[in-house]
């Protein structure tokens, strides 16, 4: 059922992009690009429970909400030194076990809706086969499809985790949204 809405609201929270060209006109679960976390959960809970990506530059929050329309899991990064905490980038991922066929199934429904909304902006498909998703993933890979906008990305990716290496990991797809600082730096370091 929650994939069948997926489509649904896609289709009507991304109808008003269409001839947008700023990525923060996007929404995920009611979170954009350039908002602050601090409309959606306090200061203390930042402050208790975010991750580090690869140096201080970003942090990253996991937000999980049983209220969400879509996704079971939100991720967003941030610069901790910004004292509004304004995302830089948003993921919602949903969960398909070990079916990694069902999520390319829906990253193809998806792409055709992103293909349709986003005729100007530059898309590609980026694998990484396995073992090259990147450290500590074991065999797993990833099947990324790609938008370019010039203030940033929107990514359809479908993750096939090597449950060998992460037996509690399950395969995903993964909406992100992500501003240009923020996906350039991600490149440079991943």
């Amino acid at each position: 059922m929650k994939k069948i809405l997926l489509i649904i609201i896609l289709i009507f929270s991304f109808q008003s992009f269409t001839n947008a060209e700023d990525i923060s006109e996007f929404e995920i679960e009611g979170m954009s690009i350039g908002d602050s976390l601090l409309d959606f959960v306090s200061e203390s809970y930042i402050k208790n429970n975010f991750g580090k990506w690869h140096d201080d530059e970003f942090h990253q929050l996991l937000l999980t909400n049983t209220k969400y329309e879509v996704y079971e899991d939100i991720v967003v990064s941030f610069n901790p030194k910004d004292k509004k905490y304004l995302i830089v980038s948003i993921s919602g991922s949903i969960n398909y076990g070990k079916n990694i066929d069902q999520c390319y199934k829906e990253q193809k429904k998806v792409d055709k809706i992103f293909s349709e909304l986003f005729k100007n902006s530059d898309r590609r498909i980026d694998v990484f086969d396995k073992g090259s998703y990147g450290p500590g993933s074991g065999d797993t890979n990833s099947k990324q499809i790609v938008y370019e906008f010039d203030s940033g990305t929107a990514v359809i990716d479908c993750l096939d985790w090597d449950q060998k290496f992460k037996p509690d990991f399950r395969d995903r797809i993964l909406i992100s949204i992500d501003n240009k600082e923020f996906r350039d730096w991600l490149i440079k370091n991943s």
